[in-house]
């Protein structure tokens, strides 16, 4: 797992807009309710791009973009974290996790000859992989330039 020493260097920012230990409750019980939500959304769009529903696509495309954007404006009043270091470093390992479990489910597909889900895997490991080194180079620099 990543492990930055140099991330206990950077400036602590706390997050969270919630104080009341009721109210973070509501939110993340809300929130637990929501999961995936925006994506499903995503996934009807997607599917009637195909079919030819531009107009609709995009509209739904719209209203997914605002709910994810919400959903993280709730996430931070929650409060997930309340030390941007602490986050910087779990957005790290859980991308290496994705990488991982991307690999893991891409392999278990090619054991059993799913050529299409080990291609789409293959492509989103390769992808979650660049994602975390490019991730790294930014916090890295970031973190370099701070000091």
């Amino acid at each position: 797992m990543f492990e930055n020493q140099s991330l206990t260097k950077y400036p602590t920012h706390t997050l969270g807009l919630a104080n009341s230990e009721e109210l973070k409750y509501e939110i993340k019980k809300y929130l637990d309710n929501k999961t995936h939500s925006s994506a499903y959304i995503k996934v009807c769009a997607m599917e009637l791009k195909r079919l030819g529903y531009m107009e609709l696509s995009v509209a739904l495309e719209k209203i997914a973009e605002s709910k994810m954007h919400f959903e993280a404006v709730l996430m931070e009043a929650f409060g997930i974290k309340d030390d941007i270091r602490l986050n910087l470093n779990n957005v790290l390992i859980r991308a290496e996790e994705d990488v991982v479990f991307a690999r893991k489910i891409e392999l278990l597909a090619k054991d059993h000859n799913e050529h299409e889900v080990y291609t789409l895997m293959h492509e989103l490991a390769k992808t979650e992989a660049e994602n975390l080194a490019a991730l790294m180079g930014i916090v890295n620099k970031v973190i370099e330039d701070r000091i």
